[in-house]
């Protein structure tokens, strides 16, 4: 008989007192076709050795490598409108995740609407970084994201919005993955999504 080598890790959740949690995402996403991917982070399985922590499970381990001259690159959004949901489908025994994310842009410039026309054919990896500095990743070398795109002109010119909505969603092992590694933004810079911080290569 096949052993059994799926371990479980579970551990008690505390909720600090005076603990804040900011809801939304921060006014920027960055993207890249899989297509672009050489090498991908990775989630831990259940029965690793190095998994210790129940916290490791939704922590991407690795970094985002990409092709030669290619890069994440980066959409602005409209302050304190988008957002990103996790649910859990399928059955017993083979359920994943469904993450979702509508990505609000002002208006419907050119650019936005390029972009909807080219995505909704290819298939998408977007990083996203929470109010609290996180970072987290839609889509995965088995399931990129799916993209759609809508817009909505608004009615009212003193009270109202015009928006265009980016719709992200792909199926995951895991409710939105953490990263923490590297995004490659041109041939001099790169994201460290541990610390927010944007660095330089050893080319830079």
């Amino acid at each position: 008989m096949k052993e059994c080598t799926t371990k479980n890790v579970y551990e008690s959740i505390k909720a600090c007192p005076g603990q804040k949690t900011v809801p939304g995402i921060r006014r920027c996403i960055y993207f890249v076709s899989m297509y672009s991917v050489v090498t991908w982070p990775k989630l831990p399985k259940l029965g690793d050795e190095e998994v210790t922590k129940m916290e490791s499970l939704s922590q991407l381990k690795g970094d985002f490598v990409l092709a030669a001259d290619k890069f994440f690159q980066s959409i602005e959004l409209k302050d304190k409108a988008s957002n990103v949901t996790f649910e859990t489908v399928g059955n017993s025994g083979s359920k994943l995740f469904t993450n979702k994310a509508n990505a609000i842009v002002v208006g419907m410039p050119d650019e936005v609407k390029g972009f909807i026309r080219q995505a909704i054919d290819d298939k998408l990896i977007v990083v996203y970084q929470q109010r609290d500095g996180k970072f987290c990743v839609l889509g995965n070398e088995d399931f990129p994201c799916e993209t759609s795109g809508s817009g909505d002109t608004g009615s009212d010119p003193t009270n109202g919005d015009m928006t265009s909505t980016i719709a992200l969603e792909s199926y995951d092992e895991c409710p939105v993955p953490t990263y923490t590694g590297k995004l490659p933004l041109s041939a001099t810079e790169y994201l460290d999504c541990a610390d927010g911080l944007i660095k330089k290569t050893e080319e830079g």
